[in-house]
């Protein structure tokens, strides 16, 4: 037999395999204990069977739990591994950015637009108004839409406080080809002509290369140093040229069929030119007659065909010299990923069947005996070790499909108490959070910063700020990537159409993002008004309200603390909820709902149940804001008042929520003699965003997320400002799509008087 080939299984030679070693122990653990009465060493033993039994099974589960592949533990059941599932973006999301400086844009126009022969990107540094000078492609002649597609590219790509100011069509001067060369054996001659024209466009366009992503295999380049400066997957180079009519002569005689050159020069008005920095284009004869390059193959002058010649530039300037993103980018390329293999490692095959039959288990009998049951505790470890391995999936997802933290349990209910149970579910918020922010930490960001837990966010459960923190993360490439990015002024349908720094925000809180939805609307549309300070408004309230003094009655002898109570999650019952709550509190018997019950509603120590007299009880609340009492309700069920309580508390909680939101104005963009700075717009009426320290908060982490050249003001608006300021701001938008400049300039004197009634303003910059 070959002795390189094995037809057997080699035991292992390092280490004791991990049965023998358990086998070893267990013998002489049960030695140990038994002492001097140890007498039995029959392999036949019924307990030398079990330790030998169960001995194989954890075996089995030790092989199941010891892949050195994590991902083989992550594949879905189809057999794929989606790392992007655990928060694992590939290279082209991670590694890509989004365009800065001129050079960045220029790199853009090129890999978005084929057509282009050559483009030049210029910012006004007083305003941050962009030109954009196009030079078409030889074969192109629509300059309207080639204007159009830069327009397009550079407003969905523009960074806070930028804007275009014009884009224009330039066409350099024209120089002329005049050569004569020799071709190599074999070649034709229409082909090497060809090829010698488009390497001289190549060359006057700056010699820019454009290299798709399935180039990167063979580039010798990490993800990394391929996807620098790159938005979109597509490597642009842009090289250093000395624009000499050397270095292009140098180029030449690399063309592939060029023996050698007898003269070679590109003219301008019958002279040669030597400095090629100016800009040029080159004219691309279509006639034989208009041809100035003289072909030799040996002593003979092959014909050319100018047709097929046109046809073969054309070829080789959009396959070599431009590619279409749309066609080739960076989506229908797998960049390098983590492999799996799917393992059906989960099914567990009971212990009692590994047993002889003479043993004559499993049994049918009920209930089973003690041995059976004592075999089944086996059963259960393994189980559980299983489930928890299977459920891993769940623990690293940051897809809140698959990643519920109420799917989130790795023992099924029958398996244990419900006091264990809960105490199972209670251990998994801090696992996930756990992987949660070792992804924050792996991208440079906060999901949850220290902040967030001091004033919490409305109520939120253990679940569903993991959820909120899932959300964030899932858009944590796209927030890194894009951190100046702008709002796209010509779309105004797109509802994710909004500065970066907006959906950072938004995300971070957990609130509206959406800009089709006005804030103002929220409380007017539940039929409610938000009672102000101001002291007209607070005689009206205390009219309203059934204010209480502090007499006896309210001693800690005649309350009692509200206490929680399960409401249900379904929409149509919570509606119902609230509509039995405004029917039977007739604290709603009016529109008018005071400033400090909406804020102070959310917590639910402001609430008491006060017993009125013998078989009466009032539901009292404790206005923080006005240092008062108010009777909310009475009645002779105590039960009802807790539950009235309850549903009122997040009744507020959810309007607080649904009323927050932000807006980022660039006045720049109707007014260029305000360049580089912004209005943020806030709510101020809700609890969170009313409270001081909050506010402080919120301006510093928007200070954190713009760019640090931008100043600007934050105003907090109250609930009739923020209407004038969104109606004037939704027909601002519609002004900025349409490109009407007048219409423009309007709204935003209508958004600034509406801002001139703000409660408070904050500069944006950094103070002493």
């Amino acid at each position: 037999m070959d002795n390189n080939t094995h037809s057997y299984i080699e035991r292992p030679t390092d280490g004791e395999p991990l049965y023998q070693r358990l086998q070893r122990e267990t013998l002489e653990e049960l030695q140990r204990l038994s002492g001097k009465v140890w007498t039995d060493f029959n392999a036949h033993d019924p307990g030398v069977t079990l330790a030998d039994i169960t001995n194989y099974v954890l075996g089995e589960t030790a092989y199941k739990f010891s892949f050195p592949n994590l991902p083989d533990y992550l594949v879905q059941g189809n057999g794929k591994l989606d790392p992007e599932a655990f928060g694992l973006f590939s290279p082209d999301k991670v590694y890509t950015t989004g365009p800065v400086t001129t050079e960045d844009y220029r790199k853009l126009f090129f890999s978005y637009i084929p057509e282009l022969e050559n483009v030049w990107v210029d910012c006004r540094a007083d305003t941050g108004g962009y030109t954009v000078s196009l030079v078409l492609s030889p074969f192109e002649e629509d300059r309207e839409n080639l204007r159009k597609q830069a327009a397009k590219v550079y407003n969905s790509h523009r960074n806070l406080c930028e804007y275009l100011e014009q884009v224009v069509v330039i066409q350099p001067e024209t120089l002329t080809f005049q050569a004569e060369f020799e071709i190599e054996a074999g070649e034709d001659a229409t082909e090497v002509l060809a090829r010698v024209y488009w390497k001289i466009l190549h060359y006057l366009s700056g010699g820019v290369r454009i290299q798709p992503p399935v180039d990167f295999l063979t580039s010798g380049l990490s993800p990394e140093e391929w996807l620098e400066g790159s938005e979109n997957a597509v490597r642009v180079v842009i090289p250093q040229q000395q624009n000499t009519e050397y270095e292009l002569y140098r180029e030449l005689r690399k063309v592939k069929g060029i023996k050698s050159f007898g003269t070679c020069y590109l003219m301008k008005d019958g002279k040669p030119q030597t400095d090629l920095s100016g800009g040029f284009s080159l004219f691309i004869p279509k006639k034989r007659k208009d041809l100035t390059v003289r072909i030799r193959y040996g002593r003979s002058e092959p014909d050319v065909d100018m047709k097929l010649f046109v046809e073969h530039l054309k070829k080789l300037y959009y396959t070599k010299g431009r590619v279409r993103t749309k066609i080739i980018g960076g989506k229908e390329f797998q960049w390098n990923r983590a492999e799996g293999v799917c393992r059906n490692i989960f099914r567990h095959r009971p212990i009692a069947d590994e047993f002889p039959d003479c043993y004559r288990l499993p049994s049918i009998k009920q209930p089973p005996s003690a041995f059976e049951a004592y075999l089944k505790l086996y059963d259960l470890t393994v189980e559980r070790g299983l489930k928890e391995v299977k459920e891993m999936k769940r623990l690293l997802s940051i897809d809140a499909k698959n990643a519920l933290c109420t799917g989130m349990d790795v023992w099924e209910p029958d398996m244990l108490p419900p006091e264990s149970l809960q105490k199972r579910r209670r251990n998994i918020y801090p696992l996930k959070s756990r992987y949660l922010d070792f992804l924050d930490n792996l991208y440079g960001m906060e999901s949850q910063p220290v902040w967030m837990n001091e004033f919490g966010n409305y109520g939120e459960t253990q679940e569903e700020i993991l959820l909120r923190r899932m959300e964030f993360l899932q858009q944590a490439h796209d927030l890194t990537k894009n951190r100046a990015h702008a709002r796209n002024i010509r779309e105004i349908d797109d509802k994710k159409n909004i500065p970066t720094a907006k959906a950072w925000f938004c995300r971070l809180l957990g609130i509206n993002r959406d800009e089709d939805r006005t804030v103002g609307n929220i409380l007017p549309g539940h039929n409610l008004i938000l009672m102000g300070t101001d002291e007209q408004e607070k005689t009206y309230r205390d009219q309203l309200n059934a204010m209480l003094v502090n007499e006896r009655m309210l001693d800690k002898s005649y309350t009692e603390d509200v206490t929680p109570v399960a409401l249900p999650e379904d929409e149509k019952e919570k509606l119902e909820q609230y509509s039995r709550l405004r029917r039977e509190l007739p604290v709603f018997n009016h529109n008018f709902i005071d400033g400090g019950l909406f804020r102070g509603g959310i917590r639910s120590d402001n609430y008491k149940i006060v017993q009125a007299g013998t078989n009466e009880f009032m539901l009292v609340f404790r206005n923080r804001e006005e240092d008062c009492l108010m009777n909310l309700g009475r009645t002779d069920d105590k039960e009802e008042l807790n539950l009235l309580a309850n549903i009122l508390r997040r009744y507020l909680m959810e309007l607080n929520h649904v009323c927050e939101t932000l807006y980022i104005i660039e006045p720049v963009l109707s007014d260029p003699s305000r360049p580089f700075t912004l209005l943020l717009v806030l709510p101020s009426w809700t609890a969170r965003f009313k409270s001081s320290r909050f506010r402080e908060v919120c301006r510093e982490l928007l200070r954190s997320l713009l760019p640090a050249h931008l100043t600007g003001t934050l105003y907090w608006l109250d609930v009739s400002p923020m209407q004038n300021f969104e109606d004037a701001y939704r027909l601002w938008r519609q002004a900025l799509a349409e490109n009407d400049t007048e219409a423009g300039m309007e709204m935003l004197e209508c958004m600034e008087n509406a801002l001139g009634k703000a409660e408070k303003q904050e500069s944006l910059d950094d103070q002493a």
